[in-house]
């Protein structure tokens, strides 16, 4: 521009007296002026596509800025995600440590619920036994009853019917003994097969909370390879390139004619493998439940209810199923609420809630015999057509099941 306007001053102080001919100046001069122009529009058309690359440069940092962030984001979940899979794991080491104890405490009863069955078995041969003898020393007493009446002597009729009603009595009470050593036989059996139900149940939920723990273990190399891959793409983020310098130097420093041309600067190869990686990762979810604490919710109410402590285990059960309405073992602390009830004659309160247990725990392996139950609270209410009943719907749904065989032998006593 300078040279422009001093061609034009020196063409301006030409004197046209002198008598040159200065066409060819002015000729000139308007082909500098074109030129000069041509090389300020290329310059202007340069100028302004460098702002944009230099704009496009800035949005790219602004948004790998972003993505770096989002990456540290994804890689602290990660990180977060991991430690409460250890967690889990120590968790489930423990109730594995806990389940051994459980186990061998629950095989030692069961060994002491098996000596005490052989014993009550034997007794029980015993009682047989000498309910036997009495009753054979009954009958040799009626005969020789029998064979003094038919002599006509009363000598010692009196000892003999002395005898014969006090053998009525022993053997009364020998019945007596009998009835109750089948009941403590029958509690031993229906406690060790709820021992067994709930050993099985635990059993299961550890097997599978271990299935779970193994599945988040397997994909821990595929979240740490994903982790390794961010980190890589972050390291990529500290090769951004410098900004353009100015294109206005370089138009002034450029002669008057030459074109300039500016070559924009290739995008780095991290910039381009950081947009293929996607930062959209699961976020970590770890259970707020601790299962241990259920199960000794559980066990504190069972316990309650095997020391004859039947309003603690209702207690007991019943703040269960509040705190935990789904849980799988609810079924079955409503069904040791109703067996709790039943074991204190209180007939309908064990009624209603095994109906509670069929209402809403339809599938439940406790409904047969909470329908024994039922059925045997409304035959002891004297409500025998209620009884009879509900035998009849227990073995004609549950034929196979350990229930159905005891209501049918009630059943026949009914009849």
């Amino acid at each position: 521009m300078m040279r422009r306007f001093s061609i034009f001053r020196s063409f301006q102080s030409t004197p046209a007296s002198r008598g040159h001919n200065w066409l060819p100046f002015v000729a000139m001069a308007l082909v500098s002026l074109e030129a000069n122009a041509a090389v300020d529009g290329e310059a202007r058309v340069q100028i302004s596509r460098q702002q944009t690359q230099i704009a496009q440069f800035q949005n790219q940092v602004r948004s790998l800025d972003t993505w770096r962030t989002d990456a540290q984001t994804q890689g602290e979940l990660l990180q977060a995600r991991y430690d409460g899979l250890y967690d889990v794991q120590k968790d489930l080491n423990t109730l594995f440590v806990s389940l051994r104890e459980d186990y061998a405490r629950l095989t030692g009863e069961h060994n002491e619920l098996h000596d005490t069955h052989q014993d009550l078995q034997d007794r029980f041969s015993l009682i047989l036994a000498q309910v036997q003898t009495l009753s054979d020393e009954q009958k040799i007493a009626g005969q020789k009853l029998a064979q003094v009446e038919s002599e006509g002597a009363n000598r010692g009729v009196v000892q003999l019917l002395n005898r014969m009603e006090g053998l009525n009595t022993d053997l009364n009470r020998l019945r007596g003994q009998i009835e109750v050593l089948s009941n403590d036989i029958n509690n031993a059996q229906k406690r060790q097969r709820d021992m067994y139900v709930d050993l099985d149940t635990r059993l299961r939920r550890m097997e599978q909370q271990s299935a779970a723990a193994r599945k988040d273990q397997e994909a821990l190399p595929a979240l740490e390879e994903r982790i390794r891959k961010l980190e890589q793409a972050a390291v990529g983020l500290t090769s951004i390139p410098a900004p353009v310098a100015s294109a206005a130097a370089a138009t002034t420093a450029a002669p008057t004619g030459a074109v300039t041309t500016v070559s924009a600067p290739a995008v780095p190869p991290a910039a381009t493998t950081a947009a293929a990686v996607q930062p959209s990762l699961p976020p970590a979810s770890l259970s707020a439940v601790d299962p241990a604490a259920i199960q000794r919710a559980y066990d504190n109410a069972y316990s309650n209810y095997r020391i004859s402590d039947y309003h603690g285990a209702i207690r007991g059960f019943d703040g269960f199923l509040k705190t935990y309405p789904k849980h799988q073992l609810a079924s079955n602390a409503q069904y040791w609420i109703g067996e709790s009830h039943f074991q204190m004659h209180d007939y309908r309160g064990a009624i209603e809630a095994q109906r509670r247990l069929l209402g809403n725990y339809p599938d439940s392996a406790k409904v047969p015999d909470a329908l024994l139950i039922i059925g045997t609270a409304e035959s002891n209410m004297g409500d025998n057509a209620a009884a009879r009943k509900t035998f009849e719907e227990l073995i004609a749904r549950y034929p196979n099941t350990e229930s159905a065989e005891k209501a049918k032998v009630r059943l026949a006593k009914l009849k």
